[in-house]
């Protein structure tokens, strides 16, 4: 899928501020790989989701062991890998939750996403897809 590619493994991914690490690696890593391509809302987009995904990770799978993404000529994919093989559950929540939408925003903002197991390690890989134009 990808011509190019920039992968994260951050050290202590089961802490909460990895969330906030994550959005900083992906301030700089993000204009590196898309250069002038992006449509207006590619940064804010692609931040909103890797954050709900990798708090997913942290929060039900034990932490993150890995956050890649990966571009070809109109996609980008933001994958995150983790260290449990169950897959995702998307929730309804109530109006005044204030967690359980994640997935639903991923459902809505990607054209496509899915879950992959994690190779060679356990695990599974939560990716998605943006148009970059």
């Amino acid at each position: 899928m990808t011509n190019h590619q920039l992968v994260w493994r951050p050290t202590d991914g089961g802490n909460v501020a990895v969330v906030g690490r994550a959005r900083r690696w992906l301030g700089a890593a993000l204009p590196r790989l898309v250069g002038r391509r992006s449509r207006g809302h590619l940064h804010d987009d692609t931040e909103l989701l890797l954050c709900e995904l990798v708090t997913n990770a942290v929060v039900h799978a034990g932490g993150v062991t890995a956050v890649r993404l990966g571009l070809d000529e109109e996609t980008l994919r933001v994958t995150v890998c983790d260290h449990v093989t169950a897959p995702p559950v998307t929730r309804h929540a109530a109006p005044d939750a204030d967690h359980g939408r994640g997935l639903a925003l991923v459902e809505a903002l990607a054209t496509r996403w899915g879950v992959d197991r994690a190779q060679p390690a356990t695990g599974k890989c939560v990716w998605l897809e943006l148009p970059t134009r």
